[in-house]
């Protein structure tokens, strides 16, 4: 919510100027700071309030649409009647962040689902809402959380004085499980090596098709993956790198298109041994 600044403060009176003179010499009164602390510290009161709903807190494979439903009022409670709402919805995935930087640990795929406007009662709806994904591509996101997130946004006057008000509430996706096999052709590896995976991928009969799935090897833990491939028709993978001498993390993991179908991961029993107890690296 941005909300207006406040009024510019008024010439300062010759006790103001006293005070002011006090401060800069470390003494200021004890009414003073707390004057100024309440001056600066209240924000003020929103002008208006925008409350979401959704039908269901949680939704599943075969269960993915919910209704959606607010209202708008003012400070005072009163309905704001023919107001114009924008609502979007968002995918969210974890991002990937193996260093600890204060970083958005969320990213979103959204989309805008159009604007409707309240009734007399200042209420809204938007029914037969799908929580899920709406592209028919792979997202380029790898760890979905499976929740979606809904929003709806008010702006009462000028466009421009970023003067928004906003609304929201999340619905849980339950995913179906999954299951990764593998098998590597080696357990220690050095420089120049070629480490080949292979394995299946499955979930239970009904939930679409498995081929095509996204299936990943990460080798280094600075990077989500370091190698990919897709799955056949049966769900079997074949992914190959060539070993580097400061890979350090073995793992294998699944990313399915279908935001209510979950990966499934693997830590890799494979050690590189291109460096030495001394931290040279060997022939």
């Amino acid at each position: 919510m941005h909300l207006r600044t406040r009024p510019p403060v008024a010439r300062l009176t010759a006790t103001a100027a006293l005070a002011l003179a006090t401060l800069t010499l470390g003494l200021a009164p004890a009414h003073a700071a707390d004057a100024t602390a309440t001056a600066t510290d209240d924000p003020p009161e929103p002008a208006y309030t925008v409350s979401l709903t959704s039908s269901k807190s949680t939704t599943d494979y075969g269960h993915r649409d919910v209704d959606l439903t607010g209202t708008v009022s003012r400070a005072d409670g009163t309905p704001v009647a023919d107001a114009p709402v924008a609502l979007l919805k968002s995918v969210l995935y974890d991002t990937w962040n193996p260093w600890g930087d204060p970083i958005d640990p969320t990213e979103r795929e959204t989309l805008n689902l159009g604007t409707v406007r309240t009734d007399a009662k200042g209420q809204f709806t938007l029914p037969d809402i799908t929580a899920d994904r709406w592209e028919d591509k792979n997202s380029v996101f790898l760890f979905p959380r499976h929740r979606v997130e809904f929003q709806a946004s008010y702006d009462p006057g000028d466009p421009d004085d970023n003067e928004i008000y906003f609304g929201d509430t999340t619905v849980a996706a339950q995913p179906v499980a999954s299951t990764i096999s593998y098998k590597v052709n080696r357990t220690k590896v050095r420089k120049g090596d070629t480490l080949i995976v292979t394995g299946k991928v499955t979930w239970p009969a009904g939930h679409g098709p498995v081929a095509g799935t996204r299936v990943l090897l990460r080798t280094y833990y600075e990077s989500a993956y370091n190698a990919q491939t897709t799955t056949d028709a049966s769900g079997k993978f074949t992914v190959r790198t060539k070993i580097r001498d400061y890979d350090n993390e073995f793992v294998i993991f699944s990313a399915p298109k279908d935001y209510y179908i979950a990966g499934a991961g693997k830590d890799l029993p494979v050690k590189n041994v291109t460096r030495s107890v001394t931290g040279q690296v060997t022939p």
